[in-house]
């Protein structure tokens, strides 16, 4: 058994075609048919329930087998990959996952830094939810995560939190919310004006909602959008407060456009991750962004360790 022989046993799995397989592999198709025999007559079982390949259903057997070679063909990948990062930079890639808050206000100035001292260096980033994420993540499709999480409590991955990134709650300067002290400043505020919310399944969504139910506070919902710059657009609009990360309306804080306060007695801490799969390799392409993370957030833990 060699790892070509599980490499074309992996693709006439997953293709289910074998003329696929010998395209996908640059080969003829009676050498993928020699492969797949050769494989099952030294493992002495059959893969396959049937003897011709016109009908590709594994047997038990091929089930056990094709559960390892799949991890076996994604490693042989990440270490052609890696040693070719080693030998020429200009090839390489870095697959980035995020969450939208530091996709859209975190991501871009160190994405952009990055390109600038390593132009050869190609980068896809991918803005899905978080679930969405560590789930790409755990099936080796992205190289590193970065998403908005309360906590990761997740065995398969390595997780470091970079900086905190709490919801606040974001008016305009002339919402009456501007005038209240901090000892009026209650939960019940939050129910006697108009929120602008966010779209429901959202997490931001189900955090607040989470909240309202410990507090037993009912929200007037004036409208829900989707998406931080929508809601913040419709807040600056004057129809209503919302709730938003702090990392998304920091720049409009500053300037004065909006006012933040603190959401009363709220419980849940949320930060912002930097997330891996424990059994990834590292690649220069990682290690060149992780360097780059942990010099902007003072980080000392190594991500690259376990």
């Amino acid at each position: 058994m060699n790892l070509q022989q599980l490499k074309v046993f992996v693709l006439t799995v997953q293709l289910q075609k074998l003329y696929l397989v010998a395209e996908r592999l640059g080969i003829t198709q009676p050498t993928v048919t020699f492969h797949l025999n050769k494989l099952q007559q030294e493992l002495g079982v059959a893969l396959f329930q049937s003897k011709s390949y016109h009908v590709l259903k594994l047997s038990e057997a091929g089930e056990d087998l094709y559960h390892y070679a799949k991890h076996i063909a994604v490693m042989s990948d990440e270490i052609d990959v890696l040693m070719d990062e080693h030998r020429q930079m200009r090839r390489a890639r870095l697959l980035i996952g995020s969450t939208h808050t530091p996709a859209t206000y975190m991501l871009p100035r160190y994405i952009a830094e990055l390109k600038r001292h390593h132009p050869q260096l190609a980068i896809l980033l991918e803005v899905k939810p978080a679930p969405f994420i560590m789930d790409k993540i755990k099936a080796y499709e992205l190289d590193i995560g970065i998403i908005s999480e309360t906590s990761i409590e997740d065995d398969e991955l390595v997780s470091v939190p970079l900086t905190k990134d709490d919801l606040v709650v974001v008016f305009h300067p002339e919402h009456p919310f501007a005038t209240l002290s901090d000892s009026q400043w209650q939960p019940s505020c939050l129910a006697q004006y108009p929120i602008v919310s966010h779209e429901q399944g959202s997490i931001s969504r189900q955090l607040i909602d989470n909240w309202c139910e410990r507090q037993q506070v009912e929200l007037d919902v004036a409208i829900e959008v989707s998406g931080s710059e929508a809601l913040k657009a419709a807040v600056l609009q004057q129809l209503g407060y919302g709730i938003l990360s702090e990392t998304a309306i920091k720049g409009d804080v500053q300037q004065g456009a909006l006012i933040v306060r603190p959401i009363p007695r709220w419980s849940s801490e949320r930060h912002i991750f930097a997330i891996r799969h424990k059994k990834r390799l590292i690649t220069p392409a990682i290690r060149l962004f992780w360097e780059q993370l942990q010099r902007s957030f003072q980080i000392e833990r190594e991500f690259y360790r376990k």
